[in-house]
């Protein structure tokens, strides 16, 4: 079973302390408090030959990889046990990354290349930061009245700086579907150009205003490959931080396997026998395939259902 990534239960959000910004301010300075670097919307990792971690340091290792950084404009994360945990994007900071990182043992990149090499702790808090980051970037001005935000409660809100409007925004997370849709014994995958090469995954698509979930898990299967399904059931959850989703995954099963692609949908899709899934391979796919990545949701899906069918 593969490990669950981007979220963790260890993370108390203290959500309480967010308005204390007398406590706030104090434990930045605390030596219990640690901070997760962010440029623009990449994450700081430590490489060690063939060992990948996240880049989480202390005040002092904050000071010495990147010197006159003032710590101000924070986003508090949580705590763990007694530390505390912040954010904070260099790239309001700093014109460029240090000519040194990239070139040593550290590595600035986007998460999803990284983020399988991580523990749950580490990649959640990484994601955490990253799509908190992501929040703040896109919401510079006040989408109601076009007047500056500035930062309030820890930076879990962005409060409009006009006091005629002073509407406070709060962070975005958009719900999304990500389905397996299985026949007997096979399951269908369909592949996005936006995929790796040769990558074939579940189907998924964004819940729309005034959909249930179940409507819109119907709604997106049949949308892409013209398959009715029916017996939806839930499977779990996964924050997907690339940039802000949360995808509910489903199973559901297919009436038939008549396919009707829709190509302006997706770019392709088959039926995949057990089989093909477990050996890799599929006939009408000369070189192979990849089934979706180990830090999706979407493998679980897949890997839940091949483990329960053997089962079976």
């Amino acid at each position: 079973m593969n490990k669950v990534l981007y979220t963790s239960n260890k993370i108390d959000r203290c959500s309480e302390l967010r308005t204390d910004s007398s406590f706030i301010n104090n434990i930045i300075k605390s030596k219990n408090s640690r901070f997760v670097p962010v440029w623009d919307t990449k994450n700081f990792f430590l490489k060690n030959n063939e060992d990948i971690d996240a880049l989480i340091i202390n005040k002092i290792d904050m000071e010495l990889i990147f010197p006159n950084m003032l710590l101000e404009n924070l986003i508090f994360l949580g705590k763990v046990n007694d530390i505390f945990y912040f954010s904070i994007n260099l790239c309001e900071k700093l014109d460029n990354i240090p000519s040194y990182i990239n070139k040593k043992e550290i590595i600035c990149e986007e998460l999803r290349f990284y983020g399988s090499y991580l523990g749950e702790l580490e990649s959640s808090l990484l994601a955490l930061a990253k799509g908190m980051t992501f929040w703040h970037l896109r919401n510079k001005y006040c989408s109601v009245c076009g007047e500056q935000n500035k930062t309030a409660e820890a930076g879990f809100v962005l409060k409009c700086s006009n006091k005629s409007c002073n509407t406070s925004h709060f962070p975005r997370t958009d719900p999304a579907i990500i389905t397996l849709v299985y026949f007997k014994k096979e399951i269908l995958l369909g592949r996005s150009p936006r995929f790796p090469d040769k990558m074939y995954s579940t189907l998924a698509g964004f819940v729309e205003p005034g959909e249930t979930l179940e409507q819109a898990v119907k709604r997106e299967v049949f949308e892409e490959s013209g398959i009715r399904i029916k017996k939806v059931s839930y499977f779990g959850s996964q924050p997907w931080p690339f940039p802000a989703s949360l995808m509910l995954g489903f199973f559901a099963e297919a009436y038939n396997q008549d396919l009707c692609i829709d190509y302006n949908e997706i770019e392709n899709a088959h039926w995949f026998r057990i089989e093909h899934l477990r050996e890799l391979k599929h006939p009408k796919l000369i070189d192979g395939f990849k089934l979706p990545r180990v830090d999706s949701i979407a493998r679980r899906l897949v890997n839940h259902w091949i483990n329960k069918v053997v089962t079976n």
